[in-house]
C-alpha cells in the first residue's frame, strides 16, 4: 500500500510541474506579447519606437528568457532572441519587413506554448 501511495504522490508532483511550466509559459508570452504590441503601436503612430524596443530587449533578457530557459529548449530561446535583436537595426533602416519580424517574435513564443502544452501525440 506504501508503493501506492508513493506512485500517486510521484505521479501527483509530475503533473503539477507540468501545469506549472504551462502556466509560466503563458504568463511570460503574455508580457512579451503586450511588448511587441506597445512596438506596433509606437512604429504605427510615429511614436518612440526606440524606447519600446529597448523595453521590450530589457523584458527579454531579464526575465523572459533566464526563467524560460528552465524550462524550454534553449534554441527555441535563441531563435527569438535573434529576432529580437534584429528590430532596431531593421526599424532603423525603415526596413519594410519590421511588422512582420514582429509578428514572427510573437509566432515563435506561441509555439514555444504549444510546445509545453500535454499532448497524446507526442506521448505516443
Amino acid at each position: 500500500m506504501k508503493r501506492f501511495i508513493i506512485s500517486i504522490a510521484i505521479i501527483c508532483a509530475i503533473v503539477a510541474a507540468g501545469i506549472f511550466s504551462c502556466v509560466a509559459v503563458y504568463e511570460k508570452n503574455t508580457r512579451l506579447y503586450g511588448h511587441i504590441t506597445g512596438v506596433l503601436e509606437a512604429y504605427g503612430s510615429d511614436g518612440d519606437v526606440g524606447s519600446e524596443i529597448s523595453s521590450l530587449e530589457s523584458f527579454f533578457e531579464k526575465e523572459y528568457a533566464p526563467e524560460l530557459c528552465r524550462i524550454v529548449n534553449d534554441e527555441r530561446i535563441g531563435e527569438i532572441s535573434v529576432m529580437i535583436s534584429r528590430l532596431r537595426a531593421m526599424y532603423q533602416s525603415d526596413c519594410d519587413e519590421f511588422t512582420s519580424e514582429c509578428e514572427a517574435i510573437k509566432k515563435s513564443a506561441e509555439n514555444i506554448f504549444r510546445a509545453e502544452l500535454p499532448d497524446l501525440y507526442r506521448l505516443l
